[in-house]
């Protein structure tokens, strides 16, 4: 599904292959916090869920996580780690805290909240606040926002937990050191999860 926008003032590819969330909204065992999908939406052929589109295996939300290695890398050095301590690709969710494309994080301000997002980030918070109450272990990879004050429920749901419930990954730049970082965590928690 190709989701091309035109907005006032806006670029004609401004939300393409929005991203909610991936993987197990049922039951997982692991329950990862991300930001957004990364990749410059104007070059939209780049992005993994161009070919998964090709192959009719994208959706905006409740993707395999098995697929999603096959298409990218990054899921796959990802899956990789929690491969090592039994944690199959099938018992994890990740949770985007906004659905659209944007090259990093910073971009933020330039974010559009359409129903859909507003009605994504909505959806994700029930879920987290859903496996939160079940014991569910959260990871926080790009953990910010989740944390915000501003959403008070949220925030004071997040911040009772201790690390073992909710790891609030190192602010270390780049894949691989939030990775060894995942590593650690996992380590430290394996027997509980």
């Amino acid at each position: 599904m190709l989701l091309l926008l035109k907005k006032q003032g806006m670029p004609e590819l401004q939300k393409i292959f929005p991203v909610s969330r991936v993987g197990n909204e049922k039951s997982p065992r692991l329950v990862v916090l991300l930001c957004n999908p990364g990749g410059d939406p104007k070059y939209y052929k780049r992005l993994d869920e161009y070919p998964m589109n090709q192959d009719g295996i994208y959706k905006s939300s409740g993707m395999n996580l098995h697929k999603c290695r096959e298409y990218c890398e990054w899921w796959d050095n990802f899956l990789n780690k929690t491969d090592k301590f039994g944690i199959k690709d099938t018992e994890i969710l990740a949770l985007e805290y906004y659905p659209y494309h944007s090259q990093n994080v910073n971009s933020s301000k330039d974010w559009i909240w359409d129903e859909f997002a507003i009605q994504s980030l909505a959806q994700n918070k029930k879920l987290l606040l859903k496996h939160v109450a079940r014991g569910v272990p959260v990871f926080g990879y790009y953990y910010g926002l989740w944390v915000s004050k501003k959403d008070k429920e949220l925030y004071n749901a997040l911040s009772q937990l201790n690390d073992v419930q909710f790891h609030k990954s190192k602010n270390a730049r780049g894949q691989p050191a939030k990775l060894k970082d995942l590593e650690n965590w996992l380590s430290k928690i394996g027997k509980i999860i």
